[in-house]
């Protein structure tokens, strides 16, 4: 019943912006007020703040009221209790930014990579590693074929 109350008002006054503006789509101008609706709700139980509608939907998952309290929903007067923890159940994105400097420094090189020194890579490999790659690519390349035939 509270529920089909909520969305009769919410239907009342879309209806009223649509005979003022027939132009605008009534399926819009619901969820506007819907959305109007929920806003001045959680500023009424938060305070003001930047996209309450999205702190105040997750505060009211936070503590549950759709179990706890489901026919609280876009009322005007509410008990202390839920008031309360809405307001305990603060959102908050994360810390402030804080700026910071970064100096530039050598790239570490990994310990694998290290002999090689980056510049002039190829000259430095010796004939070791190429042998050592040689037998790898041609393992690989026995363990496909391997494969392909035995499918």
């Amino acid at each position: 019943m509270h529920q089909s109350q909520i969305i009769l008002r919410i239907l009342e006054r879309a209806a009223a912006r649509h005979a003022r503006d027939a132009t605008q789509s009534p399926t819009v101008l619901a969820m506007e007020e819907a959305g109007a609706a929920m806003e001045q709700w959680f500023q009424t139980i938060l305070g003001a703040r930047e996209r309450i509608a999205v702190v105040g939907l997750i505060s009211l998952l936070a503590v549950d009221a759709p179990a706890r309290w489901p026919i609280l929903f876009l009322r005007d007067e509410l008990p202390r209790e839920f008031v309360r923890e809405m307001r305990d159940s603060d959102v908050r994105a994360g810390p402030d930014l804080q700026v910071s400097s970064m100096v530039p420094r050598p790239i570490d090189v990994s310990p694998l990579l290290d002999p090689l020194h980056l510049s002039g890579a190829w000259e430095k490999i010796s004939s070791w590693s190429l042998a050592i790659l040689a037998v790898v690519v041609g393992l690989a390349a026995f363990s496909v074929s391997l494969f392909l035939i035995s499918r």
